[in-house]
This record gives C-alpha cells, sequence and structure tokens, in this order.
C-alpha cells in the first residue's frame, strides 16, 4: 500500500498549480487545431478530395486504438528513479512539436500518397503525443486526493487550455491578416505551436520533483490490467459522457469554418466566432468549479451541458443575415464549454481510489490513457463523419486560395444539421452517462478512509 502523494489537509499553493496547469498548453493547443483546422486544411488548403482526406484521418485513429491503451499499461509498468510519468515528459516533448509542425506542410504529392504522408505524420506525432498526454495526466491525483482540490487543480489546467487555446486561434486569425498565401500561413501556424507546445512539459517536470508517481506493488498483466479498467462501472460512465460530450465539442470546432463560409457567408469572420465561444468558455471556468464543490460534478456536468443544449437548438432557425444572434449564441455556449473541458478531467482522478480498492494498485496510466483515446475518437470520428458527409452531398473544393465556391443546398443543409442538431444529440447521449455516475463527494471520502486503513 503507497502513502497518499499529498494529504487532502495539505492543499497545493496557487504557484504549483499555475506552474502545473501550463502543461495543458501542450495537452490542448495540438488537439485544439487539429479539432478547428485538420478537416479545413486538408480539403481547402492541401486540395484533398473529402473521402481521401477522411480515410487519412481514419487511419491515424485506428493507430489511437493500439496506442493509447499499450501506453497507458506499460506506463503504470515503468520503474524509473525521476518518477514512472515525469520520464514520458522528459523524451517525447522534442519528437511532439517538431512532427506537429510537419502536419501542416502541403508536399508536391498526388492525392493517393499526399494522403498517405498526412497519415504517417499524424500518426509520428500521435505517439510522441500520448506520451507526454498520459504522463502529464497520470500527476494529476499524484499531486492531491482530496475531492475538491482536484477540481481547483483542473479548473486551473483547463483555464491554460481554453487561454491557449484561444491564443492559438488569434495567432491563425493575425496570420490570415498579415500572409495572404494560405499553405505558408500554416506552415508557419505549425512551426510556431509546435515550438510553443514543446516547453511546458519541461516546466511541469520541474515543478513535479517532490510528486514522482512510484509503485511498489507488482504490476498487473497487460490483459489483466485492461479488463480491469474498462470494467471500471464509474470509469464505463465517464468514457460515455466524454466521448458523446467530446464528440459534439469536435464536431462544432471543425464545423464552425464551414458554418461562417457557406451558410452564413462571412467567412473573414470565422475565427471570429471560435474566439467568442472560447473566450466566453474561459470566463464560466470559475462558475463551473464552483458548481462542482457547492453541488458535486455529477450535478455541474448536467447543469453545463443542458443549458449548451437549449442554445445548439437556438441554431436551428436562425437566418444567414443574423450573424448578431450567432455571436450570441456562441458565447452563452461558453458555460457548456468550460463544462466539458472541465468536469470529465476533474472526475478521472476520483476514480484511481475506486480502482485501488479493487485491483490494490495505483493505476493513472491506464486510466488516463484509454481517456486520452476516446478524446480523440472523439475527435476522430467527428472529422471522419464530417468529411464523408460533405463528400456525399457534394461539397465543392474551392479552386483557388481565398474564392469560396457556391455550395450545393444539400452540402448547405449537412454543415447546419452538424453545427446543431448532432451535437445537441451527442450532448443528451452524455448526461445520460453522466446521470448514471455514482461517485459523490461523500463516497469519495469514505474511499479514502477505507485505503487509509489498509
Amino acid at each position: 500500500m503507497n502513502p497518499p502523494a499529498v494529504p487532502a489537509s495539505q492543499p497545493l499553493s496557487r504557484r504549483t498549480k499555475i506552474l502545473f496547469g501550463t502543461g495543458n498548453i501542450t495537452s490542448s493547443v495540438p488537439q485544439a487545431v487539429i479539432m478547428f483546422f485538420q478537416l479545413y486544411f486538408l480539403t481547402d488548403i492541401a486540395g484533398l478530395q473529402p473521402s481521401f482526406a477522411a480515410w487519412s484521418i481514419a487511419a491515424g485513429r485506428v493507430w489511437d486504438a493500439v496506442n493509447d491503451p499499450l501506453f497507458g499499461v506499460l506506463s503504470d509498468r515503468i520503474r524509473h528513479p525521476l518518477g514512472r510519468r515525469r520520464i514520458l515528459l522528459l523524451t517525447a516533448t522534442l519528437p511532439l512539436g517538431v512532427t506537429f509542425a510537419l502536419m501542416w506542410l502541403v508536399p508536391d504529392l498526388p492525392q493517393v500518397w499526399a494522403a498517405v504522408y498526412y497519415a504517417l505524420v499524424f500518426i509520428l506525432f500521435d505517439t510522441s503525443y500520448t506520451a507526454v498526454h498520459v504522463g502529464y495526466n497520470a500527476l494529476t491525483p499524484v499531486l492531491s486526493r482530496d475531492y475538491d482540490e482536484r477540481s481547483s487543480i483542473n479548473g486551473y489546467r483547463m483555464a491554460f487550455a481554453l487561454i491557449s487555446t484561444l491564443g492559438a486561434i488569434i495567432l491563425a486569425t493575425l496570420l490570415g491578416d498579415w500572409i495572404p498565401d494560405p499553405r505558408t500561413r500554416f506552415m508557419i501556424l505549425g512551426l510556431s505551436l509546435g515550438a510553443a507546445s514543446a516547453a511546458p512539459p519541461l516546466i511541469v517536470y520541474a515543478v513535479t520533483a517532490d510528486h514522482r508517481s512510484q509503485e511498489n506493488q507488482p504490476p498487473l498483466r497487460v490483459r489483466e490490467a485492461v479488463q480491469a479498467t474498462l470494467k471500471n462501472k464509474p470509469f464505463q460512465h465517464i468514457m460515455g459522457l466524454y466521448l458523446l460530450s467530446w464528440t459534439a465539442a469536435s464536431i462544432m470546432a471543425a464545423v464552425l469554418v464551414y458554418y461562417a463560409s457557406y451558410y452564413l457567408k462571412v467567412p473573414d469572420q470565422a475565427n471570429y466566432f471560435v474566439l467568442a465561444a472560447q473566450a466566453a468558455a474561459i470566463a464560466f471556468i470559475p462558475a463551473v468549479v464552483y458548481l462542482s464543490r457547492t453541488l458535486d460534478k455529477r450535478k455541474a456536468f448536467l447543469i453545463g451541458c443542458g443549458t449548451w443544449t437549449i442554445f445548439l437548438i437556438g441554431l436551428v432557425p436562425l437566418q444567414p443575415d443574423q450573424t448578431g444572434w450567432a455571436y450570441g449564441l456562441a458565447g452563452l455556449s461558453g458555460l457548456g464549454i468550460a463544462t466539458v473541458y472541465v468536469v470529465p478531467w476533474a472526475m478521472i482522478p476520483d476514480i484511481i481510489e475506486h480502482d485501488q480498492l479493487q485491483t490494490g494498485r495505483r493505476r493513472e496510466g491506464s486510466f488516463y490513457a484509454f481517456i486520452s483515446f476516446f478524446q480523440k475518437l472523439g475527435t476522430g470520428a467527428a472529422l471522419w463523419l464530417m468529411a464523408q458527409v460533405l463528400h456525399l452531398t457534394g461539397y465543392l473544393n474551392p479552386t483557388e486560395p481565398g474564392v469560396f465556391p457556391t455550395q450545393p443546398q444539400s452540402a448547405v443543409t449537412a454543415i447546419r444539421i452538424f453545427t446543431s442538431l448532432v451535437p445537441a444529440l451527442l450532448l443528451l447521449g452524455s448526461m445520460l452517462f453522466a446521470w448514471r455516475y455514482s461517485i459523490s463527494r461523500k463516497e469519495h471520502r469514505e474511499m479514502l478512509s477505507i485505503l487509509g486503513e489498509q
């Protein structure tokens, strides 16, 4: 039995929370840029037909199915004097930055080989990203075992996530104003954000020197570890609510540029809708943390996603000349976006103690790896499905930069449905899983009490 990493009676300093929170820049910026721009980049900048773009994205997500669970189980088996999580941060951060930059180049290749290039580069990026992502996230339950302190830690983390995402969108917007050639613009965006993403893991490595995750018990066998993770009932509920809610967020992120360009007919304002939603989400983070502490995490999730669902349905009757209403609904969606960012990640650490009661081991890596997989599966599924639907509805690729063709009505209708009804239905599904989530503040304290007596 290992002692608690940080007793609940010893809250972390604000400095530690802030420095640890910077690690979410590396976790969030690459994923956000992929969510917002990957499909658009492949179809409208690199010139891939939507069907080729869809299968290029799908190939990377097939690798996720192997990569993420494998990294999680293996990271739980690492024994290293620097800590089994911190060593991942130290070794994988540089490859992550380099491979991310390579994703946004446009090689002079035929359609098939260009699709292969983007699939292979994504696989290399995703391998490095998974190592950093799992290592960083698995340190959260090591920092504190307190139910409410974990909400606070994740509040700081997700503030950095949303602020850095906002910064990335601002950079993309400014580059759009400064650099007329879109290929050069995306190349510079990839290089700058790849470099920016490589530094924060080193800060986290330094600030967690006294919070090394070690395990004295022999590790479970790989098959046994995977089965124990997937059979954990509360974790099944988190997987369901997070997969569905993150897929909804991914669809919204990917479709906004198409919605602004081809339905509202304001392509120059596409990034501003994203900025409005992200800025509102940052402003709502304290409210989400307050709801989690005042009520509990389950109720906070239900309230946040419920309000977001209502505002998404409000987009259905919106007309192309009602851009002001579009900005208003984007801002009002901030509570829901902040909820999807903060609450599931605050729930996951509580699963660690639940699992420890069942297995006798702390297996942070396995749980965070599967959550990482479902996060990327949600993004990948959203992009793949959208690309396929655009292909089937006759979407027209731009023939030259800055020229937006008139899309067939079928493609515009599909874009509108993906902006409102599809994410709304996914959020309703996520709320059903949240309704069944069982670990309350009281139950978590009882688990810690039992573990303290062992």
